[in-house]
């Protein structure tokens, strides 16, 4: 593997380095900064670093000051992001106000490309140089942003075996470090001591359902998907349904979804539970479709916006999926539903996958795993940033 310094490093060093930096970690959403927080254990393992960044109190947790929390302008669609666009230019001026003042030797963005690439700018104009992990998706959408990406980033730092080449035939420096996921995303419990945890029967069928992890992605999935577990149930009357919630999720938000399908369990801290010991998955276009995949549940994805939104990504988007899984894999092995969530439709299949069992995707999702496994992604990406900051 390339690194962005072009010297070759196929597995990630163990020494600890002799470097003093401070460093601004950007992310803006619950994803991004899962990504970012392991980074930054990486990174206080093999030096010392004053880091800030935009982010919640996952990682305050890890010693890093809070520059601005994300949370108020973590959404997703066009229409959605100019209905918060007063809490966006307030998140985008305190921190170009934070890295004014504090001129951070290196500026790290982790994925949320819209807001992001605006700092990235900023940064630069300050001669201050500028890290991508987990770059914008170019292949799907946005390809003129490549020139914006060439002309502001230092180098990128991808966690998707197609990428590197990509950016670097493109001229932008970058390191392929493996996708994290391949090493992280395990169950944490046996099935049985999970299912009793949470007070689910052993012997019924287990739905998973995960509607995402923004507001507006509760409010737009969790109705249909109300609708969809009671068709299941005229079949299935005792299906079990379990709604993993992401950590940072407030409660009140989800509970009057949750009263619409009877007996859902809400789960927290174990989603990877949840997806490695269902019979079929429901999940919203995103991260967890690639966790579903690596715990091998059958899935099937879905993904609604606004229709305005929807109408002006038909015209920009350039893939034939929109899930993980099946752009890595390069054919359908989760079915897809998108806007048009027709519930006796998405009900159907996952019925069929529920009688089809585990096994029947088992193999192909196995390949994607193979496909986005290295050694220890977060200190291969740590060994990145700091072999920059040390050239």
């Amino acid at each position: 593997m390339i690194s962005l310094t072009g010297s070759e490093s196929a597995s990630p060093t163990n020494r600890v380095h002799n470097i003093d930096k401070k460093v601004f970690i950007s992310t803006g959403e619950l994803s991004g900064e899962t990504h970012a927080c392991h980074l930054v254990e990486s990174l206080q393992k093999t030096g010392s670093f004053q880091i800030s960044a935009m982010g919640s109190e996952r990682l305050a947790a890890l010693g890093v000051r809070i520059a601005r929390d994300y949370r108020d302008i973590s959404v997703t669609g066009l229409t959605e992001v100019i209905s918060h666009a007063g809490h966006i230019k307030r998140a985008f001026d305190a921190v170009k106000t934070h890295i004014r003042t504090e001129r951070p030797d290196l500026v790290v963005l982790v994925d949320f490309p819209g807001f992001n690439m605006r700092i990235a700018r900023f940064a630069r104009s300050l001669d201050i140089p500028v890290i991508y992990f987990i770059p914008p998706q170019v292949w799907a959408w946005k390809r003129s942003r490549m020139e914006k990406i060439r002309k502001y980033v230092n180098g990128v730092i991808c966690i998707l075996p197609f990428e590197e080449d990509l950016y670097t035939v493109a001229g932008v420096p970058a390191t392929y470090v493996g996708h994290p996921f391949a090493a992280t995303v395990r169950p944490t419990l046996d099935r049985a001591v999970f299912l009793s945890n949470i007070g689910a029967p052993p012997d019924k069928p287990i739905l998973t359902i995960m509607p995402g992890s923004r507001k507006n992605e509760i409010a737009r999935h969790m109705p249909p998907l109300a609708k969809i577990v009671a068709a299941m149930r005229r079949s299935l009357p005792d299906l079990t349904v379990l709604v993993p919630l992401a950590e940072s999720m407030d409660d009140r938000v989800v509970t009057p979804y949750l009263q619409e399908i009877p007996g859902a369990i809400p789960v927290k801290k174990s989603s990877h539970n949840a997806l490695a010991y269902c019979d079929a998955a429901i999940v919203a276009s995103g991260s967890a479709t690639l966790e579903a995949a690596l715990l091998k549940a059958p899935t099937a994805i879905i993904y609604r916006i606004s229709w305005f939104s929807y109408a002006i990504a038909r015209l920009i988007v350039h893939v034939d999926f929109i899930g993980l899984p099946n752009i890595i894999a390069g054919k359908e092995i989760f079915p897809e539903f998108i806007q048009s969530l027709d519930t006796e439709t998405i009900a159907s299949k996952a019925l069929s996958m529920i009688d089809k069992g585990r096994w029947d995707v088992a193999g192909e999702l196995g390949s994607i795993v193979d496909k986005l496994k290295k050694q220890d992604s977060y200190r291969l990406a740590a060994d990145t940033i700091i072999n920059f900051l040390e050239k």
